[in-house]
Order: C-alpha cells, then sequence, then structure tokens
C-alpha cells in the first residue's frame, strides 16, 4: 500500500469518528406525541413525532400544551406534560445489568415501570434538583404541581413501595392514591392521601387532549 493510500485511509477514518460517536442505539420508541416536543443530543436538536427513537442522553423537551409518550424497550412506559424536560442518563434491561436513570427538571410526568424492575434489585431512580426517586416496578406521577420551587410525587398503582429522599431526609409511599412533597432544603413530607381534585389536577397534566 502506497503511502498516499495510507493517508487518505486515515483521514477517512478521522473523518468518520465524530459521525460514529454521535450514533446512539436507541432505548425507546415515541408512540404518541402533542403539540412541540424535540430532544437535544451533543448540542444538536431534532423534533419528535411518532414513531421517533429516542436514546441515551436525549434531553426531552416539551413545549406550551404539548404532550409526549414513549415507550421503552422492556415496556417501560413514559408520559411528559407540558413545559417538561427530562434527561434520559441511563438504561440497561439486560441478564446481568438491569438499572434505568432519568434527570427530571421541570414540568410534569408519568412513569410505568415495565420488565426491568421485575429483578430482586431493581436500579431505578429518577433524579430532581431537589430530591431523588427511587422506583421498585410501580406506576406514579411528579411535577410541579403547586408550584414551580415544588415537586409533588404521588403514587397511583404498585405492589412495591416509592422512596422519595434528599440530603434532609427519607420517606417510603407505601400505599397507591399516597404522595409526598419535595421543597429546597427540607426533608420530604410524610405521605398524605391525596384529594381526588388534586389527583384529578396532576392526571390532567399529562392527558392528551381528545
Amino acid at each position: 500500500m502506497t503511502i498516499n493510500r495510507v493517508l487518505i485511509l486515515t483521514w477517512l477514518v478521522l473523518l468518520l469518528i465524530p459521525i460514529l460517536s454521535a450514533q446512539a442505539d436507541p432505548v425507546a420508541k415515541t408512540l404518541r406525541t402533542h403539540n412541540k416536543v424535540i430532544a437535544i443530543r451533543d448540542e444538536a436538536s431534532r423534533d419528535i413525532q411518532r414513531g421517533d427513537d429516542i436514546t441515551l442522553e436525549d434531553v426531552l423537551q416539551t413545549g406550551k400544551d404539548a404532550r409526549a409518550y414513549f415507550r421503552f424497550y422492556d415496556g417501560t412506559l413514559i408520559t411528559l406534560g407540558s413545559l417538561t424536560e427530562m434527561t434520559v442518563e441511563k438504561f440497561e434491561a439486560k441478564k446481568d445489568a438491569n438499572s434505568a436513570a432519568f434527570e427530571f427538571t421541570k414540568g410534569a410526568f408519568r412513569i410505568v415501570t415495565g420488565l426491568i424492575t421485575k429483578t430482586d434489585k431493581p436500579n431505578f431512580s429518577v433524579h430532581t434538583p431537589i430530591g431523588t426517586i427511587g422506583v421498585r416496578g410501580t406506576d406514579f406521577w411528579g411535577g410541579n404541581l403547586s408550584s414551580a420551587d415544588n415537586i409533588d410525587i404521588i403514587l397511583l398503582d404498585s405492589e412495591h413501595p416509592l422512596t422519595v429522599e434528599n440530603a434532609h431526609g427519607k420517606v417510603v409511599i407505601t400505599e397507591p392514591g399516597f404522595g409526598t412533597l419535595l421543597t429546597k432544603d427540607q426533608a420530604p413530607t410524610t405521605p398524605k392521601k391525596w384529594s381526588e381534585e388534586k389527583l384529578g389536577r396532576a392526571v390532567q397534566t399529562i392527558t392528551f387532549p381528545e
């Protein structure tokens, strides 16, 4: 092989490296969207529509009055409400590695976990600016319901508890219909049963318009 051919091949490899590194295996499929939904990765933004793939490190953002509904490859379902931002930090559902982590910044969401939590020691968490939600196979809602500075969390349906904690304390929600409130520099509140009115407002934030 001549020196020129070697140089050309080296140049082509170097050219392809950033392209290959920018690609990622999908971890979820978009089932439905309403209004503006985008994903940001490596400073590049793309519009998200039904059928589009979601990959690791995608920052998912919804616009005003928007909704988004995703199904992850283990069956986990996530719905995002209006003006919501959530990042897919980690998602592995394998025999020797079952873990998922999301970062919720603002808005409202609902998560119904799939096979990834059907293990003896599931590792599924949602990180927020003021606390962490530990999940063990459940259906739950979280979001800025009462204030942009607070995060309400309610267990909707589950055979397993939901753990909510931060540097100031920890609570475990064991009964569906019970919720807690995360506030900056305070421990999560003692779980209490939500009123039908409050539950209705939470569900409305992630309900698609007819």
